[in-house]
């Protein structure tokens, strides 16, 4: 019997997903599962889980980032003015993963070196890049593809839903394997669930804390990049909830936000469709958005409180 509970604790997630889907269906009526509606919460899902999905190295590893917001809007940013200074798609990317990959990079090396607790330093960090951001843009509040010096590639829909998908399947297969299937992984959810007889077994911490952070720059210059792509502007509050949302829809995902052995790559996935679909449910009831802030904070310590209950006493000192 015990075993069997066991088995469907994993199931959870899944099973929150479409309790999440069902209780708004008949709230709106319906509504939710309108064609319009689902192509787009299908964007919105698509870069939630791409940096949903890297994230899961850097919580994985018992590292708590409260900075990717601001690390996807100013890459968002020095891509976009790299797109009207070289007219180029690819240009964009490189400046999206330039970006990201420097942040992230610094962060590792904080996480790694720095004896102060990384949410402190990535809370100062986020403030930071928004500054950042304001003084890069001056007196713009918006930045468009249009200024280009020449045209940068334009996709309709149809081309624009099957990048997303290509990015989000590679990106996430390549984790998989990565979390999985190699040392990496492994060591990050053994750093993860205890730092203590990870560095007593000689393993080196500094590089999988830094190696987490590299592989979550992949996540966040891919949903940059394809966020650019179809909004094609970038501003100071691009991705400005973005850093909320990854840590809810991991969490509702299943996955404990302390790291270690139960961190799985789904958790991005299946996280992030619950809670695009819990913003866009809570958004067409027509409630404001303080309300549906306040919603999603109760949800959100309802998940991580159920779920610490069972996690926390397996727990070895750390």
């Amino acid at each position: 019997m015990k075993m069997l509970s066991e088995k469907l604790k994993n199931y959870f997630p899944i099973i929150g997903f479409a309790l999440v889907v069902i209780i708004f269906s008949i709230l709106t009526k319906g509504k939710i599962l309108a064609v319009s509606t689902l192509q787009g919460m299908l964007a919105t899902v698509m870069l939630t889980a791409l940096v949903s999905i890297g994230s899961v190295f850097v919580f994985g590893s018992g590292c708590f980032d409260m900075s990717m917001g601001g690390t996807l809007c100013m890459s968002a940013v020095v891509g976009c003015y790299v797109g009207i200074a070289t007219g180029s798609a690819l240009m964009v990317f490189v400046g999206c993963l330039a970006t990201s990959l420097i942040l992230n990079i610094l962060k590792g090396i904080f996480a790694a070196y720095v004896e102060v607790p990384l949410f402190i330093v990535t809370i100062v960090l986020g403030s930071i890049l928004s500054a950042l951001v304001l003084v890069l843009m001056g007196t713009e509040t918006t930045i468009f593809f249009s200024n280009a010096v020449k045209p940068i590639i334009t996709l309709n829909d149809t081309q624009l839903t099957w990048l997303n998908l290509a990015v989000l399947i590679v990106y996430f297969l390549v984790c998989l394997f990565l979390f999985n299937y190699t040392r990496l992984g492994r060591e990050v959810k053994l750093l993860g669930g205890n730092a203590v007889t990870f560095r007593q077994t000689g393993l080196k911490p500094a590089k999988v804390k830094i190696l987490a952070f590299v592989v979550a720059a992949f996540g966040v210059a891919l949903a940059a990049f394809v966020m650019l792509m179809r909004t094609r502007t970038a501003g100071s509050a691009t991705g400005s909830s973005m850093g909320t949302d990854v840590m809810v829809a991991l969490v509702l995902g299943g996955m404990p936000l302390t790291g270690g052995p139960r961190s799985r790559i789904s958790a991005g996935l299946v996280g992030s469709a619950t809670i695009t679909v819990l913003n866009m449910g809570l958004t067409m009831m027509n409630l404001s958005t303080s309300t549906i802030q306040i919603f999603r904070a109760i949800v959100f310590l309802a998940v991580v409180y159920v779920a610490s209950m069972t996690y926390r006493t397996k727990l070895l000192p750390r």
